[in-house]
């Protein structure tokens, strides 16, 4: 799997203490990804425009592996008997979710990208309700799996405030829910542990878990913030697949006008048409008359004058 990177660095991922990916940080000049300056919102062909789309389909399938891998990773952390197990699964797992994560804000800035390819109205009617509707339907599965990603994270994180608990409760167990609800929310919480550890009559048993709690609280952090990340991220792509389905409106209700304004002229030709083959009959009905009428003339000369 590759290992591409973001410009800019937040939090605990990677394998590092002090630096985490964050979601949205995406370098537009990224390999593989074609023309990003469209400074003149200047729509891509079809070609260019298919090719996007089936790159972000391919980054789609690798996200949705991720996810899985990332799940089991989090199943096996919470499940770790020994310090050096815990660490290395973490270590793996928030590599993992670094990739992810970059795969993730690709996929959303190639979205964006078509979008406003779309909105280019250089292109043809038929092609732009042809793009939009593959992209609207492309962002609508990513923001399932957006869905899917946050909903594994929560749990997760849910499971291991359920474990953080239970080892606060080691070492306080006369605490409330609210104590030891304050004590895994509190920005300060290794501090707390720390003090309820310290002050606790079960010393030995405390301390044992001190360092376990204070390094999965810290846990509870990174992944609440992927959380945070993966909200904020669910909300944008929900609103540019309500744009892009206001822009589809727009273009159809325009193609519909057009068609009703073809149909209306259609009509008219036909009528004018039906009004010319009338207009020629009456001339030539006419004209039938005026040799009629002649012959008539002629005749009545004939034997009234000539004959005579």
């Amino acid at each position: 799997m590759g290992r591409d990177r973001f410009e800019k660095l937040q939090g605990g991922y990677g394998g590092q203490d002090d630096t985490a990916i964050e979601l949205g940080a995406f370098d537009a000049r990224h390999a593989g990804y074609g023309n990003y300056d469209n400074g003149g919102n200047s729509g891509y062909g079809d070609g260019q425009f298919f090719k996007l789309l089936d790159s972000a389909k391919a980054q789609m399938e690798v996200i949705e592996e991720s996810i899985k891998q990332i799940a089991y990773w989090h199943e096996q952390a919470l499940e770790a008997t020994s310090e050096h197990k815990y660490h290395q699964i973490i270590f793996d797992r928030d590599n993992l979710v670094s990739e992810t994560n970059a795969h993730i804000s690709e996929v959303k800035q190639t979205l964006e990208n078509l979008a406003q390819s779309v909105d280019d109205p250089a292109i043809s009617k038929s092609q732009r309700i042809a793009q939009a509707t593959r992209q609207q339907s492309l962002a609508k599965k990513f923001s399932e799996q957006l869905q899917r990603y946050h909903q594994m994270e929560y749990q997760y994180s849910k499971r291991n405030r359920d474990r953080l608990a239970r080892q606060y409760r080691i070492a306080r167990p006369d605490a409330t829910d609210d104590e030891v609800a304050a004590a895994i929310d509190n920005d300060q919480a290794g501090q707390v542990f720390a003090q309820s550890v310290m002050s606790s009559s079960r010393q030995n048993d405390a301390r044992r878990v001190l360092r376990d709690v204070e390094e999965r609280q810290a846990d509870i952090k990174k992944i609440d913030q992927t959380i945070n990340q993966l909200a904020e991220m669910f909300v944008e792509i929900s609103d540019m697949v309500n744009r892009q389905q206001e822009t589809i409106d727009s273009i159809e209700s325009a193609v519909e006008d057009t068609h009703g304004n073809v149909e209306s002229a259609h009509k008219e030709v036909k009528q004018a048409i039906v009004y010319r083959i009338k207009a020629r009959k009456k001339i030539w009905i006419a004209l039938l008359l005026l040799i009629i009428i002649i012959i008539i003339i002629v005749v009545i000369i004939y034997f009234t004058v000539i004959k005579k």
